[in-house]
């Protein structure tokens, strides 16, 4: 068994403070931004494809 000493040096961990939920909060956002980014990019090739498609 471990002796009680071992035990009670163990660190106890903090929660996330209000700034730090900010932070991913932030993060996570921005990602969504870029990937809102990425489907607009795909959306307009898709569309310019099918325009050139039609042309031809």
């Amino acid at each position: 068994m471990a002796n009680k000493k071992s035990i009670q040096s163990i660190p106890q961990e903090e929660e996330l403070s209000a700034e730090d939920y900010a932070i991913i909060a932030a993060a996570l956002s921005a990602l969504g931004d870029f990937f809102f980014f990425l489907s607009l990019v795909k959306a307009k090739e898709s569309t310019q494809a099918e325009t050139n498609k039609k042309t031809k």
